[in-house]
């Protein structure tokens, strides 16, 4: 894969978006001055429409898996990658011991080639610090340049995420519509009641298409997360944390912004199974695609399961499983990485089983930074 090539869905979605300037004076005006521009890009976008597709959060190649292992197994059930390719303004490779980590927008053009070629939609997602809005505005627009069909922020508070003001938000937001208009570009947060004020919402949502809460029901099921519910209005009742009972309370905490949400799920749930009760309450909600954090951390059976519940589709109770087999994938290794406080974990447990796939070449030794951004409990 050179560097060189020359994406063909990149080209038409930059084609795209300059013939769709066009017309969105007269959308405007039919649509009235006050109309969300939510609204506009939303009808911008559908023109050039795409299936819904599930889709499965990849933090690092050198830490979940190389991308040949990921294709064949995304491939074989029908579910889309989301891969990080920057953190505030440094792209992946500072951090990704991986040769194929995204050192750029030239790399993010190969991968989505790689992957789109082999029937894997390719999103994208980076952190959002607010250290240089306007920088980090264009690199968003490069990814979505690249070929990206969408990028996810990642906004939380905390030690190595959102450092700026409202002011920064919308700086960034003002500078991120010019250079795209009409890109989709989401935001992922943590949506307990007491965080979820800790990012500027107001200015993100502005500027944003969508919303992914984190919802790890193992991981918040402590003392702690379930006082905080309760302090805020929202008991656990006798089910205690429940799948169903944060997306009950999301869908009332984030129904008043008007944004399509697709909630994150815990890969490395302790029992696979409810990830069939988490889908089928997200439908009931309203909620048709659902996303999984993260791949180097879920069971196999877990990808099959929403490979035979495809978005768009009402879920059904998973077939009958045996007891989980030892996977031959070895888990991820921990980073040497100074660990911030957020709600993406890498838990060790066991993997989801590689299908039809070959070793991967060994990744090129490269210089490993410490990273501040990284996602633990």
């Amino acid at each position: 894969m050179g560097e060189d090539s020359i994406l063909t869905t990149g080209w038409s979605r930059r084609k795209f978006l300059t013939t769709a300037a066009v017309t969105v004076g007269a959308a405007a005006v039919s649509l009235g001055a006050q109309c969300d521009p939510a609204l506009i890009r939303k009808l911008q976008q559908g023109k050039n429409p795409q299936p819904p597709h599930h889709k499965v959060w990849v933090w690092q190649f050198s830490t979940d898996s190389e991308p040949d292992q990921i294709v064949a197994n995304l491939g074989a059930n029908g579910l889309g990658i989301l891969m990080k390719t920057h953190d505030g303004v440094d792209w992946m490779s500072r951090y990704d011991r991986s040769r194929n980590a995204v050192n750029g927008p030239g790399q993010v053009a190969n991968l989505v080639r790689f992957f789109e070629d082999r029937g894997v939609p390719f999103h994208a997602w980076s952190v959002i610090k607010g250290i240089d809005p306007i920088r980090e505005a264009q690199m968003v627009a490069d990814v979505l340049s690249a070929g990206a069909r969408s990028l996810v922020l990642d906004l939380e508070g905390g030690a190595g995420f959102w450092a700026g003001t409202p002011a920064d938000a919308a700086r960034f937001g003002d500078h991120l519509r010019k250079l795209t208009p009409f890109g989709r570009v989401d935001i992922s947060i943590d949506a307990r009641p007491w965080r979820i004020n800790l990012v500027p919402m107001p200015e993100f949502v502005a500027l944003s298409d969508g919303i992914w809460p984190q919802l790890y029901w193992d991981t918040f099921n402590s003392a702690g997360n379930r006082d905080g519910y309760r302090n805020s209005g929202y008991p656990t009742g006798a089910s205690g944390m429940t799948p169903e009972f944060l997306l009950d309370t999301t869908h009332v905490v984030l129904g008043g912004y008007n944004r399509d949400v697709i909630p994150v799920g815990q890969g490395a749930a302790i029992d696979p199974n409810t990830w069939s009760r988490f889908a089928r309450r997200a439908w009931e909600l309203g909620m048709g695609t659902v996303s999984v954090w993260r791949y180097g951390v879920t069971r196999y059976e877990t990808l099959s399961y929403l490979g035979e519940n495809r978005a768009g589709i009402a879920p059904q109770p998973p077939k009958p499983t045996l007891t989980p087999q030892s996977s031959s994938t070895r888990p991820p290794s921990p980073t040497k990485t100074t660990r911030a406080t957020r709600t993406h974990t890498p838990t060790r447990t066991r993997t989801n089983t590689p299908t039809r796939t070959h070793t991967p070449t060994p990744a090129a030794p490269t210089q490993t930074l410490t990273p501040t951004h990284t996602p633990t409990v």
